[in-house]
């Protein structure tokens, strides 16, 4: 009998015939996940948004006009339920809408944005309400890599410079990377969802990221004195994070409270924040301070597409005047 081993062209045409199959199982493997956990996602929204729909009904709430996200208010930083705008404001023909398509509305002054709010029907987020948004989307596990509350890192969106530019939004809350571009990540540590969750099952994009974005101090107060706001020695100014044992929030903590979330408890799902501080590493963003500073400060939250592991929903910038404006700034919208 005439045997014969296999040739070394035929093994090597074997071993890629089993590299395909095995790539295609792997594809078809992760496409199955994703549908699944997407299918997970969809069904915890709307089990949060008939909840919500529920508490609203009880309590005579409205419902929020289209482009708006609904927000469960918080007695620790003394706000009411609100509305507030999905998407950064755009500039349609002159008026600060929510909406999915175009570009920012930057190039705003403080003031301007406090104006627009108005004209737009609402008001500038008032520093108590950003702070509220800040805590519910942390407290929600569909915002950590990780799965889960504190682990890995909240999402923190387009702040890889890829696109080096300001991006719109999408209408499928699911298109969470819409318009982003090669090395995402980078910068923040994660995939960089620019789609956050509320506890009211409500989606809201670029809180963090993409521009930045006004608030104002309190309806009819929009900036603040700053005093001893920053690190002890400090005479210019400089990025610090929240964890920094150092850092003083001086009268800003009187604003922004509690500007670390200690104390603060979810109202709806009671996912307590008590005790935990978070800085960068975890991807809420920093401070830019100058505790030397005695200045008349309008503030600003978010970062922009450029910012990396400094922009995050507590990100706060603190060496603007009202009447400053650049390319990256831009304005949302309560109600």
């Amino acid at each position: 009998m005439n045997r014969r081993g296999f040739t070394i062209v035929e093994l090597l045409i074997v071993i890629v015939v089993i590299g395909i199959l095995a790539a295609i199982t792997i594809v078809a493997y992760t496409g199955i996940t994703q549908n699944a956990n997407k299918a997970a996602l969809t069904a915890d929204i709307k089990q949060l948004q008939t909840k919500a729909a529920v508490y609203r009904a009880q309590n005579g709430i409205d419902d929020c006009p289209a482009g708006y996200s609904f927000v469960y208010g918080n007695s620790t930083l003394g706000t009411s339920p609100f509305c507030v705008m999905k998407y950064e404001a755009k500039n349609v023909s002159g008026v600060a809408t929510s909406q999915a398509s175009g570009a920012p509305w930057v190039s705003i002054t403080q003031t301007d944005a406090i104006t627009q709010s108005t004209n737009a029907g609402g008001h500038l987020l008032t520093e108590a309400e950003w702070m509220t948004i800040a805590a519910d989307v942390l407290s929600m596990k569909q915002n950590w890599s990780g799965g889960s509350v504190n682990s890995g890192i909240i999402y923190q969106g387009h702040v890889n410079n890829n696109p080096g530019s300001a991006l719109a939004a999408s209408d499928d809350d699911t298109d969470n990377l819409n318009g982003m571009t090669g090395g995402i990540g980078t910068n923040s540590g994660n995939n960089s969802s620019r789609v956050l969750y509320l506890s009211s099952g409500d989606a809201i994009w670029d809180f963090s990221g993409n521009v930045w974005e006004w608030t104002q101090q309190a309806i009819g107060t929009p900036t603040l004195t700053m005093s001893n706001v920053g690190v002890s020695g400090d005479s210019a100014f400089n990025w610090r994070d929240y964890t920094l044992g150092s850092l003083s929030l001086g009268n800003l903590a009187n604003v922004s409270k509690p500007a670390t979330l200690n104390g603060w408890t979810n109202p709806v799902n009671n996912v307590s924040l008590s005790g935990i501080t978070w800085g960068a590493g975890k991807g809420v963003g920093q401070i830019y301070a100058n505790y030397a500073d005695s200045a008349s400060r309008a503030f600003l939250r978010g970062g922009y597409w450029y910012y990396g592991s400094s922009a995050g929903v507590l990100t706060l910038h603190l060496n603007y005047s009202a009447s400053d404006s650049n390319a990256g700034i831009g304005f949302r919208v309560a109600r």
